[in-house]
């Protein structure tokens, strides 16, 4: 049960208190946290494009994803396999975001369980914006001789920008709040109905 005293004001306080401290652990956890939205991003992205990813790998804190697609090589002669690489940080940063808002409830109202379950809930919408990424990359940033080797219709190539766009602009923080929200249905809702009874009187 929520307090009836409950403050926006103090949670929103709390939880800039604890943004800081989530990002500084979030990234130098952040390769840990970008296994399953990788490995999930690949088998999605050979699901669309059959044998579209020959390799995984990882550079520092990117991905590489090494591809059956070809591009020249430096001397003009030989042809190497197009790598796309994308950073995943740009999409798990919702993580520290949902870990804040969590810790700044109540200690009488915090879960451990729902904390864990709404992060593994963010990993299917990080993997969204790797393929969305990925698609984008081969599509209109790699030139046209990788384009060309894809065979996408017009629509398909809309609908990769349409999905990355949203994926990179509106989908973490949207991520973030709707699980939030989820995990703390109960929470809600008695505030709702908190606030409801304070209006009647």
């Amino acid at each position: 049960m929520p307090q009836s005293n409950f403050s926006p004001a103090r949670y929103f306080f709390h939880v800039v208190l604890w943004l800081p401290i989530f990002f500084v652990l979030w990234y130098y956890l952040a390769g840990m946290l970008s296994i399953v939205p990788a490995h999930l991003s690949e088998w999605i992205i050979n699901l669309i494009s059959p044998g579209a990813v020959v390799q995984l790998d990882w550079v520092n804190r990117e991905l590489e994803y090494v591809t059956r697609y070809t591009v020249p090589a430096a001397d003009g002669v030989r042809t190497g396999h197009a790598v796309v690489s994308i950073n995943p940080l740009l999409y798990s940063w919702n993580i520290p975001v949902l870990l804040a808002l969590c810790y700044a409830v109540s200690d009488k109202l915090f879960s451990n369980k729902r904390v864990i379950i709404g992060v593994i809930a963010l990993l299917p919408m990080h993997a969204w914006g790797l393929v969305a990424e990925f698609f984008v990359n081969v599509l209109f940033r790699m030139g046209d001789s990788v384009a060309e080797q894809i065979e996408a219709a017009q629509w398909q190539q809309e609908m990769a920008a349409l999905l990355y766009q949203f994926g990179y602009l509106m989908l973490p923080v949207i991520g973030a709040v709707s699980v939030w929200f989820l995990v703390n249905q109960a929470w809600v809702q008695e505030l709702i109905n908190s606030s409801g009874q304070r209006a009647r009187d």
